[in-house]
């Protein structure tokens, strides 16, 4: 699972597939996609940043 967060603070989780989608759309839209350590960050033409990082641990529902 990946979390995406916007600056806004608006955050969620998505799934390998969506993640693969919204980076890949960053590209072909040509938006600054920047690797860092256990992702990606993108920066919108507005200028604002969206961090798609790799959770470090999902814990199941107890």
């Amino acid at each position: 699972m990946y979390r995406v967060t916007f600056e806004s603070g608006v955050t969620g989780l998505v799934d390998d597939d969506t993640r693969w989608h919204l980076v890949n759309q960053a590209r072909t839209r040509k938006w600054e996609v920047t690797p860092v350590r256990r992702g990606w960050v993108i920066t919108l033409p507005s200028g604002s940043l969206v961090a798609v990082l790799r959770e470090s641990h999902v814990s199941a529902l107890t």
